[in-house]
């Protein structure tokens, strides 16, 4: 029982960087949680680029047949947390962007998105 969301991330290159592979990868920080569940560590990982696009897989929820897994009834709501994610390009050691996000059973919600230092919108 969960929830699931997916999120393309498509790049332009300036012209002098046209040609030229790039690497995105994530640091992702839980900030907050239910009482229910135990904190999650901070993770670090890669994300696989094809051609000029990026995906990655948002996941919550617990197996129902576990019965050591939280469970969910009318008295009690969804269990949830928070998390940050940081996005970097290349070896960048500042993230081009922040990301806050929200998990439940029932939906994940992206909260906030925060361009990093000479990150900018660009518009067909």
């Amino acid at each position: 029982m969960g929830s699931m969301a997916i999120v393309h991330y498509q790049f332009r290159a300036h012209h002098h960087y046209s040609g030229k592979l790039f690497g995105l990868r994530e640091r992702v920080l839980m900030i907050d949680h239910d009482r229910r569940i135990p904190p999650r560590a901070p993770f670090e990982r890669e994300l696989a680029a094809e051609q000029t696009v990026v995906s990655d897989i948002q996941a919550f929820g617990y197996n129902a047949v576990d019965s050591e897994q939280t469970s969910v009834d009318a008295d009690h709501p969804a269990v949830w947390y928070l998390v940050r994610q940081d996005l970097y390009l290349n070896d960048q050691n500042t993230a081009f962007l922040v990301v806050h996000w929200k998990h439940t059973l029932d939906c994940i919600s992206l909260l906030d998105v925060i361009p990093g230092d000479g990150t900018k919108l660009i518009s067909d």
